[in-house]
C-alpha cells in the first residue's frame, strides 16, 4: 500500500449526532486500520470527539483561537460554500484539500432567516436571490465547484446529487467522482437470527432532526398513525435523534398507535437497538446501518417543505444511483413504488425475503472497504491546495462578513 500524507477529517459539530460525523469517524477508523495516518477535527464536546475510536487522534477545534493544521496534511471536508470553511483553521498555502458532497445545498448561498429553507430548495426564489442580492456569492460558489472538479478534489455520494447540482447551479459536470455512502462490513444477516414474537409492530427512525429531515419524518409518522387506526394494528414508532428542529416533531397517540422518543444512542449500541425494530425508516448512513444487518429498511427522501400527498416510498434495495436520499419534487427525483399500507403489506407477506434483498444489496454496493479504497484513489489524483482558494478570493464574502458584524452588534 502506498503511504499518503496525514488524512485529516474536519467536521466540528457539537449539536448532536449526524450522518457526516458518522461517515468521517468510520472512514478514519477504517483507514487507520489499513495503515494510514489519520486525525479528526472537532470541538472537544463534539460528536466525533466523544465517540471516536481511542486510537484516532483528535485535533480540537475552537471558535475563538487558531487551530493549526499540521504540515504535509490532506484536509477532508464536507463540501460547503468556500467562505464558510471553518475560520479558526490555520493552514499553509500548500495544504491539500478534498471535498465530499452530501447534499446539493452544500453549494447554495442562502439568506439568513426565514427564507433559508426555501432557498435550500434551489428553485425559483433561490435563483432570483442568487442573481440579485447574492450574485457575487453565487458566482463564487459556482467557481468553487468548477475548481474542485478541475483539480480532481471532489467526490459526490450519488448521481441524484450530481443531477440536482447541474440543474440548480446551471453547471455541467463531466465524469464526477462517485463515492457510495457506506456502513460497516458484515458477515451475516443478523436480523433473521432474531426471534421477535410480539403483537406490537416496532417501527423506527434514527437520525438528526434537521431542516431537510423533519418534514419526511412527520409525514411518515402520520402515515403510520393512520394505518394503525384503520387496520387496528398496534404500532409503536420510535424516534431516536435530536437537533435544531426537534420542537417541530409531531406527537400522535391513539388506542393503536404510540410514540417513543430517545434523544441519543451511542454508536456502539446502535446495532443492538436497531435489531429490536421490525422496520426502519431512514436516509443516509442510518439507512445503511439498518440494511447491513438485514433489517427491512425504507430509504426515505428529503425536503425542506411539506411532503406532497403523492409521495411514494422506496425499500432500500429499490434505490438507484447509490442515492441515500433524493430531493423530493426536484427535476431529478424518482418517486417510489409503495404507499404506506403497501409497505406494511410487503412486510407481512414475506419479511424474510425483504430482509435478504436489502442485506444482499448492501453487501454488493455499500461496503466501507470498497468506498474507502475509492476515496484513497480519488485523493491520490487530487491537486487542490489552500492557496487555490485564497488566490481566487473564494474564502471571503462581503455580504456574510457584513451580516456577521451586524449580528455581533445586536
Amino acid at each position: 500500500m502506498v503511504r499518503m500524507q496525514k488524512l485529516i477529517f474536519c467536521f466540528p459539530y457539537n449539536k448532536g449526532a449526524g450522518g457526516v460525523n458518522m461517515m468521517f469517524m468510520r472512514l478514519a477508523s477504517h483507514l487507520h486500520k489499513l495503515g494510514h495516518s489519520v486525525a479528526l477535527v472537532d470541538y472537544v464536546d463534539g460528536d466525533m470527539a466523544k465517540n471516536k475510536d481511542e486510537h484516532i487522534e483528535l485535533i480540537p477545534y475552537y471558535d475563538e483561537k487558531e487551530v493549526v493544521i499540521p504540515e504535509n496534511s490532506i484536509v477532508i471536508f464536507q463540501s460547503m460554500t468556500p467562505w464558510s470553511i471553518y475560520p479558526s483553521l490555520k493552514m499553509s498555502d500548500d495544504t491539500k484539500l478534498f471535498f465530499i458532497t452530501t447534499l446539493p445545498a452544500n453549494f447554495y448561498p442562502v439568506l439568513p432567516g426565514f427564507l433559508r429553507n426555501l432557498m435550500y430548495e434551489g428553485k425559483t426564489v433561490a435563483k432570483f436571490i442568487w442573481h440579485t442580492i447574492l450574485s457575487s456569492e453565487y458566482r463564487k460558489s459556482k467557481h468553487f465547484l468548477k475548481l474542485i472538479e478541475q483539480k480532481d478534489s471532489h467526490a459526490i455520494l450519488d448521481t441524484d446529487i450530481v443531477c440536482n447540482l447541474q440543474k440548480s447551479l446551471n453547471v455541467k459536470m463531466e465524469n464526477p467522482n462517485i463515492l457510495p455512502l457506506f456502513s460497516q462490513d458484515v458477515e451475516s444477516n443478523l436480523y433473521l437470527k432474531e426471534d421477535k414474537k410480539t403483537d406490537i409492530i416496532e417501527l423506527g427512525w434514527v437520525g438528526r432532526l434537521a431542516d431537510f429531515k423533519i418534514n419526511i419524518l412527520n409525514h411518515t409518522i402520520k402515515n403510520a398513525f393512520e394505518y394503525a387506526n384503520k387496520m387496528k394494528k398496534k404500532i409503536n414508532f420510535v424516534v431516536v435523534g435530536d437537533g435544531e428542529h426537534e420542537n417541530e416533531l409531531i406527537n400522535l397517540e391513539s388506542e393503536y398507535f404510540t410514540m417513543t422518543k430517545i434523544s441519543h444512542i451511542k454508536p456502539s449500541e446502535l446495532n443492538e437497538f436497531m435489531l429490536g425494530l421490525d422496520m426502519l425508516f431512514a436516509m443516509g448512513t442510518t439507512a445503511l446501518d439498518g440494511a447491513k444487518m438485514g433489517l427491512p429498511t425504507v430509504r426515505l427522501d428529503y425536503s425542506y417543505s411539506e411532503i406532497p400527498l403523492e409521495y411514494k416510498y422506496k425499500f432500500f434495495h429499490e434505490v438507484q444511483g447509490y442515492s441515500m436520499g433524493e430531493k423530493i419534487e426536484s427535476k431529478c427525483f424518482t418517486n417510489g413504488l409503495h404507499d404506506f399500507s403497501d409497505l406494511m403489506s410487503v412486510f407481512d407477506q414475506d419479511k424474510k425475503q425483504l430482509s435478504e434483498m436489502g442485506y444482499d444489496f448492501y453487501k454488493s454496493h455499500h461496503s466501507i472497504d470498497s468506498s474507502a479504497k475509492l476515496l484513497i484513489s480519488y485523493i491520490q489524483k487530487s491537486t487542490m491546495k489552500w492557496s487555490d482558494l485564497t488566490h481566487n478570493n473564494l474564502t471571503n464574502s462581503l455580504f456574510y462578513n457584513t451580516w456577521k458584524r451586524i449580528k455581533g452588534l445586536s
